[in-house]
C-alpha cells in the first residue's frame, strides 16, 4: 500500500469552517424556536418540619444582642453553657441569634459548642411574632 500519495502536498487539507459554523447556528436556531418554554413545570418541595425523623429536634439556644445565651427562656452563665448543654446530651444544637447579636460571638459559640459536644451545630432564624413584636 502506497501511503506517499497522501503526503504529496505536505500540508494538511483545510476544512471549510464557514459551512460548519453555518450548520451549527442553524441547529441552534431550530432548537431554540422549537422549544416550548411555556410548559415549564414547577417542582414542589416538601416543607421543613423542624424535627428530625426520630421526633427529637435539635436543642435550641438563643444568642442575645449582649452575647448572653438563653436555654428555655433562662439565662445560662457563660462558664456553665457547655456543661448545661452536655447534661442534656442533644443530637444537634440550633443557635437562634438575635437581630443585633454579634457575628463574632455567633461564630465563637458555634465553634465552641461543636468542638465540646461533637454534635451538629446549626444556625437558624426566629420566626416573627404574630402581632409584630419580638418575643423576649
Amino acid at each position: 500500500m502506497n501511503l506517499n500519495r497522501f503526503r504529496q502536498g505536505g500540508e494538511a487539507p483545510l476544512l471549510p469552517i464557514t459551512a460548519l459554523i453555518d450548520v451549527v447556528f442553524l441547529i441552534i436556531i431550530f432548537l431554540v424556536l422549537g422549544a416550548n418554554f411555556d410548559q415549564v413545570d414547577t417542582v414542589r418541595l416538601p416543607e421543613a418540619r423542624g424535627r428530625s425523623s426520630d421526633g427529637q429536634g435539635p436543642l435550641q439556644i438563643e444568642l442575645r444582642a449582649d452575647g448572653s445565651l438563653w436555654l428555655e427562656r433562662r439565662h445560662i452563665p457563660e462558664s456553665e453553657v457547655l456543661e448545661a448543654l452536655a447534661r442534656r446530651s442533644p443530637r444537634a444544637v440550633l443557635i437562634l441569634p438575635d437581630e443585633k447579636a454579634s457575628v463574632g460571638a455567633l461564630i465563637a459559640w458555634y465553634d465552641r459548642i461543636g468542638r465540646h459536644l461533637r454534635v451538629p451545630v446549626q444556625v437558624g432564624v426566629r420566626a416573627p411574632a404574630a402581632d409584630g413584636e419580638r418575643s423576649p
